[in-house]
């Protein structure tokens, strides 16, 4: 895994991980972890060089939440605009997602109803094709 240039910052290898690990818990909250689920998080890895071998290790061996409040501002906006994508990619959003969503908003420093204020600026587009500067301009106020 390299690094690479994304929107205002370097992701770095370790924040991949960590990013991937849990969309990787969000995705078997509900115990099934399904065919679009794994497609979006492959998508996703595959934007970072993560290859088919070490998603396979992540999936086995997903990282524990750690501190998130280390993460840039543009770093904790895009992890939380994947966590809610990945929650709206089978069509629905189950109440366990949402409190899991709640639960990761909290870890990076943001107030749980950021959840609820950035569901309907989510999109099934990657955020480098989002107007970033927009919905920073709208979830900011809940950091």
């Amino acid at each position: 895994m390299k690094k690479i240039k994304y929107g205002y910052n370097l992701i770095k290898p370790s924040k991949v991980r960590t990013q991937l690990s849990i969309l990787i818990q969000l995705a078997r909250i509900d115990g099934q972890y399904s065919r679009d689920e794994r497609e979006l998080i492959e998508k996703i890895g595959k934007r970072y060089d993560v290859d088919r071998e070490e998603l396979d290790e992540i999936e086995r061996n997903p990282d524990p939440i750690g501190d998130l409040r280390l993460l840039s501002e543009d770093q904790k906006i895009e992890l939380l605009y994947n966590v809610i994508r990945l929650t709206k990619v089978d069509r629905r959003i189950l109440p366990n997602e949402i409190l899991f969503s709640q639960v990761i908003a909290s870890k990076l420093g943001f107030r749980r109803s950021a959840v609820q204020a950035m569901i309907p600026l989510v999109s099934d587009q990657p955020l480098e094709f989002i107007n970033h500067t927009s919905i920073r301009r709208k979830i900011g106020p809940y950091l």
